[in-house]
Formats: C-alpha cells, sequence, structure tokens
C-alpha cells in the first residue's frame, strides 16, 4: 500500500494554500522583509530550496519578531526533509503567534513523520479548535486521524476519518476508513467504504487497488463467497492493472498460489504485503497455522505500511501474543 506518513497529493496541494501570506500578514514585516519573503515564497514554489532558505533567514534576520520568517524557513526545512530543524522554526513561530493554524498543521506532520504521535495529535487537535479556519480543518483531521491511527487509537482515527468524510466528499478518507474499519473486525462497514471510494472514483483513483482487496477481504469475511468474488472480478479489471499488486489479485481468484505470489513480489515492501495478503488467504480457508506463520513474516517488515498493521491487528484477533510495530523516531 506504501508508506502513509506522507499525506496523498490531493491533500498536500491544498495544504499548499496554507503557505502563501495573507497580504495583512505581510504588513507584519518591515518592507526589506516582505521583499525577501515574496522573492523566498517564489523560489520555494519553483523548487529552489536553497535560494529560498537564504531569502527566509533574511527575514528573520530583519524581522525576528515576526512568526512568518521562521514560519516559512520550517516550510523549507520540511521540504528537504529536514523534519526536526523545521519543527524547532514551526515552534519559534507559534511563541510570536500561538493561533498560527499552518505552523501547528505543519508541525503535526512533521512530529508524525518523526514518529512523535502524541505530539502530532495534540497540533492538530490544537489547530482543530482554532475558530476560523473551516477551509483548513479536514486537513487538522486527517491529520490527527492518521497520527491517531499509527499510535493504535483505531477509535480515534475512525472518528476523524468519519468527520472528514462528513463535511467533505473526500475519497481518500473513504479509503482510509475503510482499513481501520477492517483492522477493527467492522467487515460491513471496511466493505462499504471500499465500494465508495471505488465507485466515487471509478476505480481510478490513487490506492483503488488495495482498497479493492480490503473490499474482498471484507466480504469474505461477512461469509458472501459470490458477493466477494463479483466484487473482485468487477474492480481487479478496473483497478487492478498488470504492476504490483495485481498479483495479489491472482492469490484471491485461485489463478495462483502463495510460492507464486511471493515470487512475484520484487522488493522488500512487496514482500511484506504478499506474506500479509498470503496469510489472510489462509485464515479465509480455515489453514490458521500457515495464515500465523505468513503473518508474523509481515509483521517483521517496515512498519509505516498498511499491511503490516492489518497483520497485527488479525493476529491479535487469534489470540497470539505479538507486539505492536515499531514505528522508531528518527
Amino acid at each position: 500500500m506504501g508508506r502513509t506518513a506522507a499525506l496523498t497529493l490531493a491533500l498536500v496541494g491544498l495544504a499548499a494554500a496554507l503557505f502563501a501570506a495573507p497580504a495583512a500578514a505581510q504588513q507584519e514585516l518591515s518592507r526589506e522583509g516582505g521583499e525577501a519573503n515574496i522573492r523566498g515564497a517564489r523560489l520555494r514554489l519553483h523548487g529552489d530550496h536553497a535560494g529560498a532558505l537564504q531569502e527566509f533567514e533574511r527575514v528573520i534576520r530583519l524581522d525576528p519578531g515576526s512568526h512568518l520568517g521562521w514560519y516559512n524557513r520550517g516550510m523549507v526545512r520540511r521540504d528537504t526533509g529536514d523534519c526536526r530543524s523545521a519543527v524547532e522554526d514551526f515552534s519559534r513561530a507559534l511563541k510570536i503567534n500561538p493561533g498560527y493554524f499552518g505552523a501547528l498543521y505543519h508541525r503535526g506532520n512533521c512530529r508524525q513523520a518523526l514518529g512523535e504521535f502524541g505530539g502530532a495529535v495534540a497540533d492538530y487537535t490544537r489547530a482543530v479548535e482554532l475558530p476560523g479556519r473551516v477551509d483548513g480543518r479536514f486537513l487538522a483531521h486527517f491529520g490527527r486521524g492518521d497520527a491517531r491511527r499509527r499510535s493504535g487509537d483505531l477509535q480515534g482515527a475512525l472518528a476523524d476519518y468519519s468527520r472528514v468524510a462528513e463535511t467533505r466528499t473526500d475519497t481518500t478518507a473513504l479509503r482510509s476508513r475503510a482499513w481501520v474499519n477492517l483492522y477493527l473486525g467492522r467487515w460491513q462497514g471496511a466493505a462499504a467504504d471500499a465500494t465508495r471510494f471505488l465507485e466515487n472514483g471509478e476505480g481510478k483513483e490513487p490506492g483503488s487497488a488495495y482498497a479493492a482487496l480490503v473490499g474482498y477481504i471484507a466480504l469474505r469475511r461477512l461469509g458472501d463467497r459470490a458477493k466477494a468474488a463479483a466484487f473482485l472480478a468487477k474492480w481487479s479489471k478496473l483497478a487492478g492493472g498488470t504492476a504490483w499488486p495485481a498479483p495479489v489479485f491472482g492469490l484471491f481468484e485461485g489463478r495462483t498460489g502463495a510460492p507464486g505470489l511471493l515470487a512475484a513480489a520484487g522488493t522488500p515492501a512487496e514482500r511484506l504485503e504478499a506474506e500479509c495478503y498470503v496469510g489472510i488467504a489462509h485464515l479465509l480457508a480455515g489453514e490458521r497455522t500457515q495464515g500465523v506463520k505468513a503473518l508474523k513474516n509481515a509483521l517483521r517488515g517496515d512498519p509505516q505500511y498498511w499491511e503490516v498493521d492489518l497483520a497485527y491487528y488479525e493476529l491479535r484477533r487469534l489470540g497470539e501474543t505479538v507486539e505492536a510495530p515499531r514505528r522508531a523516531k528518527r
């Protein structure tokens, strides 16, 4: 399914609007500071991070009492993967302007990327509670849902994804909620969310192939083999393609066995996904021993993947003693 720390491109595009400083905010800067801030913003949007960093450091030197220089330098540092320094800059901005939505939201994102989920949840919560930010509030709910899910608070994640889905026509929230429902054993909810996600995007949205797998597993758990088979047949054609995870469809459709799927997995990520789905297939066939073995193999993979959590919650449902996926701080 891919790493879950970063937001989808659609959400990132919407979040980019938070970067632009409104005219009123620009007035907090001196003339020279304002000009440097504008130059920095333009350079950043064109991908010149070194140039942008230089301009925002000039803003900080000229106007250290304005939150804008600190915030914008934090954005550039976040862009270049230096989340630790970005957190420090966002924190400086928030000392000056505690109610600045962008700094709270992006500090939450950086803290989540660093594995600091408690701090991330706290930042998103403050952002959600700010008055007058209806335009960006759904982003904070979505970020908090991700942080809660990754910290093991599935009910909290479910509530946040539901809030996004209720306030926006957001297919990404439906996809995420489908996974959480699957983790919780809420088969009907998982199937319904996966179906809505696929139908709304006509099977063309990113993650559609995985949503089809979630929906199929949920329908099989509901005991409706015929409906599950029809669901998989429909969406494997529309969302499956030929690249990974297309071979997983072959496993559930009976066209390939576990050895064939594992052989088709060409990367460590694909291997852990294959182990997870092989484990699920064994469980659906009533083969507990083989299923547990494969799921435990998947649990050793990169904890940023949805399938690692799926393996963990399936093993817990079976009464197996397993440690939660370790999401080490970096």
